[in-house]
């Protein structure tokens, strides 16, 4: 999926919104539970704006899960916050503080918030063992949004890694991230949006 079909999806559910209600989007329209990687469709987007107690409760909800096999972090991204968690080896591994750097990358997804969607993903790095610098970041758990990946693939790679006892351990390991999409415009900004993509596509 890339940022042309939101795009489009956007402008079809404001306009699925403003048909439903006379030519006004609704502010009380119920929340639909969001489930992770779902398809963005026009016909199921018309849902109200995931207040801060529900995006808390998807927040802990995916710190709590069990850890899978080989997964140290999980990160949980809005447009507003970046929270990181490490779930393993925090004896021999930890990662610097950079806020600055976490709320720049929350800021790469204030122009997805065109929809409501909860994307989920997981990406493998790899270290060098006698350095700890990076060998290689991969994608093994791909998000419905190529646009996500990317971001949170590039993410990876400003992490500085603090090896606690002078050892490089782990030197393989999984990062987990949901990046939370909330549908933030007005109709008005919509409709702006797609006339600027269209053109661009002339």
């Amino acid at each position: 999926m890339r940022f042309s079909l939101i795009v489009s999806c956007a402008a079809a559910s404001i306009a699925v919104a403003c048909k439903s209600t006379g030519g006004k989007t609704s502010g009380n329209a119920e929340l639909s539970p969001l489930v992770a990687n779902s398809s963005i469709k026009a016909d199921n987007m018309v849902n109200a704006l995931p207040g801060e107690a529900e995006v808390q409760a998807m927040r802990e909800a995916f710190f709590a899960r069990p850890a899978e096999p080989e997964e140290v972090f999980r990160v949980f991204v809005t447009s507003d916050s970046y929270t990181r968690k490490q779930i393993a080896y925090t004896e021999t591994l930890s990662v610097k503080e950079d806020a600055t750097g976490d709320q720049s990358i929350a800021d790469e997804f204030r122009k997805f918030d065109m929809v409501n969607s909860l994307q989920e993903g997981q990406i493998r790095v790899e270290l060098y063992p006698t350095t700890g610098k990076f060998y290689r970041v991969r994608q093994t758990k791909p998000s419905v949004m190529k646009e996500t990946d990317k971001i949170m693939s590039d993410d990876m790679t400003r992490w500085q890694f603090v090896f606690l006892k002078n050892e490089i351990q782990p030197k393989d390991f999984r990062v987990s991230y949901q990046v939370l999409l909330r549908k933030r415009i007005t109709r008005e900004q919509a409709l702006k949006i797609l006339s600027e993509h269209n053109k661009k596509k002339k």
